[in-house]
């Protein structure tokens, strides 16, 4: 089973290997993990800076526990997710892995059981803090939110 703490992950996609920053290439791979994980919401906040900025459509959070009481709005909705990235993209510089868009898939199980699957990309914005330890500043997903309204077709 993967270990959230040390960021193993199953989804080890070639999208993190075309960073330079080996910091920032386990950053995301713990990132998509906890992620996915419902229980982890307390880990989840500890991914940003102190006063981070999480953005999902129209619903914004500043601050680590804004970020996980958002988080935990969104788990009521949807209760079982996988993210994969694609691919990544830094900003500028290709040295510079501290300002990413990054191009993923999801697949998201509902309540009632059905799963929809959709394309998303992530504006990331990563800091080092003082003891070197990588933290996101800025996340905002940009996705197509009809996926989430999609039903499953009635049998007739």
């Amino acid at each position: 089973m993967p270990n959230a703490a040390h960021g193993e992950d199953t989804h080890d996609t070639q999208a993190a290997h075309v960073l330079s920053d080996k910091d920032v290439r386990h950053f995301l791979r713990k990132y998509y993990y906890i992620a996915n994980e419902p229980a982890l919401d307390k880990e989840y906040g500890d991914l940003f800076t102190e006063d981070g900025v999480f953005i999902m459509g129209n619903k914004k959070a500043t601050g680590r526990e804004a970020i996980r009481s958002l988080r935990k709005k969104v788990w009521e909705e949807v209760p079982n997710r996988d993210h994969d990235m694609v691919k990544t993209f830094s900003h500028g510089n290709h040295d510079d892995d501290t300002e990413l868009m990054i191009l993923g898939t999801a697949t998201w199980t509902y309540h009632e059981g059905h799963k929809n699957i959709g394309d998303w990309a992530a504006h990331v914005k990563l800091e080092r803090g003082e003891n070197g330890q990588i933290q996101c500043s800025f996340y905002q997903i940009i996705m197509d939110h009809n996926v989430h309204s999609r039903k499953p077709a009635k049998d007739k």
